[in-house]
């Protein structure tokens, strides 16, 4: 996997500019400008977000900061939160769940469905216990928007299902992931 140069203010700025819509550029520029240096890994996933075009990271390698929460506000915590969703540590990626799974804003949406195409079970878990707290309207949209993200995001569950986990949830409808997928589906249609 590529990384990139370790990221200065401007660059670090563009690929999280790159991961959120337009309109919140003030708060995620606040965001960049508190997260230390670090590198970003892979050439991103490119997704729609109410027909905008956003690339969100595959994986970041900073030290994450946990009391920044207590200084940014309710938009910037939540920009915080998905930036972490990508980081290279699955604890810190399962722990931004809580913090995000909630918010009904589209943009939110890409981080916790590619989430669900990860190998961390528990991650997976975290998502279908907060299952009735999602948007459904929201990541429906999102969801039709972006089919072919949502098919790969649920191919790279499967391959990660045969890898580790087929011999302990034999039928599909046992594995966490299926049964997400299964629900995204009719979230889909509906």
């Amino acid at each position: 996997m590529a990384f990139t140069e370790p990221a200065t203010n401007s660059s670090q700025s563009s690929w999280l500019a790159a991961a959120f819509p337009e309109a919140l550029r003030s708060d995620v520029g606040a965001v960049a400008g508190l997260i230390r240096s670090g590198n970003v890994a892979g050439h991103g996933i490119t997704i729609i977000v109410e027909g905008e075009s956003l690339n969100i990271p595959y994986r970041i390698y900073h030290s994450p900061d946990e009391a920044l929460f207590t200084t940014l506000n309710d938009i910037q915590s939540t920009v915080y939160a998905c930036v972490l969703t990508r980081h290279h540590d699955g604890h810190v990626r399962q722990r931004q769940i809580e913090r995000i799974i909630a918010s009904s804003k589209p943009w939110v949406a890409p981080f916790v469905t590619q989430l669900c195409g990860e190998y961390v079970i528990e991650i997976l878990d975290a998502i279908e216990a907060n299952l009735p707290s999602m948007d459904q309207s929201t990541y429906g949209a999102f969801f039709r928007e972006n089919s072919l993200f949502v098919r790969v995001t649920r191919n790279r569950m499967i391959s990660y299902w045969d890898c580790y986990y087929r011999w302990l949830y034999k039928r599909k409808s046992d594995y966490v992931g299926f049964r997400l997928f299964d629900r995204f589906r009719e979230w889909s249609v509906a």
